[in-house]
């Protein structure tokens, strides 16, 4: 079946029927990729609503959820990464995060991929839905004022995005527009052999590198690539297997997906059920315990999607 609009992260539904939401949202995604572009070798990277054609490939571009250029700057102390990635403007891997402590232990990390654009076209067309929304998953405390400044325009670093909560991307470089324009970057007449060798804009960031690397090598073989439908980024999984609670046993399942689904969640909280006696500050990953949300950022993999197949449409 070919593509006729691009749906909403994940197939969420924040508006019901009848909006003229979902058409403005597939206008702004479909700007943001250019019919086809020769990316590397024999193939293009395409807009599969302009370029429709087979692509029965499908291809989940993988990385981890913590920021790669800390954790080289900091390969020997581990530690001094994680407090320095507690920074929304480092968490360059299209993941960012929110801590909230109690009497200075981690209670309570969120984590999301929901892109500023989707939030601000929703603000405009839907004002009441993004105040509804921040109500549900931050606080009921959200007032109309705190987001909508003196009733104008949607401010996307007010205070429940920023320091008293999360909803969506605030680092500059985290967005669709970054995403998708990363997957139309032009390979250097130089093949890249692995994920270092693949560095745009000369940033070292383990998301960018990946995803050029992987759509670069799907071109070279002459084939038409394009972002799955629907377009967006995801946390696909996350590995806890060795973390252990206080008394050294294995810890439970404490992932509560908010927002998307499994194998495409957009906003996922990590907290320890009130029955079990203790927090996330008390459990251990290798031996350590966790202070700060990078320790399970780096555990989260990461991904977007892009498909593939038959030959480049000129």
């Amino acid at each position: 079946m070919e593509l006729a609009r691009f749906s909403a992260p994940a197939h969420l539904d924040d508006v019901g029927p009848g909006s003229a939401f979902p058409g403005h949202w597939h206008d702004l995604v479909s700007g943001l990729i250019a019919a086809a572009t020769e990316v590397s070798g024999g193939g293009r990277y395409v807009n599969p609503v302009l370029r429709p054609g087979r692509r029965d490939r499908e291809r989940a571009i993988t990385w981890t959820g913590l920021s790669r250029p800390l954790l080289m700057k900091h390969r020997d102390d581990r530690r001094v990464a994680y407090a320095a990635a507690e920074s929304r403007d480092v968490q360059i891997e299209y993941l960012e995060w929110h801590v909230e402590r109690v009497d200075g232990k981690i209670a309570r990390v969120t984590f999301t991929t929901e892109t500023p654009e989707y939030w601000m076209l929703l603000a405009a067309v839907h004002p009441d839905v993004v105040l509804s929304l921040y109500r549900r998953h931050v606080s009921p405390d959200v007032a109309e004022d705190d987001l909508f400044p003196g009733g104008g325009d949607y401010e996307p670093r007010n205070r429940w995005n920023t320091m008293d909560g999360i909803v969506h991307y605030v680092m500059p470089i985290n967005s669709m527009g970054d995403l998708l324009g990363v997957s139309q970057e032009i390979e250097p007449s130089q093949h890249a052999v692995d994920g270092y060798d693949a560095l745009p804009y000369s940033r070292a960031t383990g998301a960018d590198a990946r995803i050029n690397f992987d759509v670069w090598a799907l071109s070279r073989q002459g084939l038409s690539v394009a972002t799955a439908d629907p377009p967006g980024l995801y946390m696909i999984g996350w590995d806890d297997s060795g973390w252990t609670k206080p008394d050294g046993t294995p810890v439970g399942d404490y992932w509560t997906i908010d927002r998307g689904a499994a194998g495409a969640a957009l906003r996922v909280t990590y907290e320890v059920p009130a029955g079990e006696g203790f927090v996330v500050g008390d459990i251990r990953i290798g031996g350590r315990p966790i202070e700060f949300g990078g320790q399970i950022a780096e555990h989260i993999t990461m991904s977007a999607h892009v498909v593939s197949g038959g030959s480049h449409e000129r």
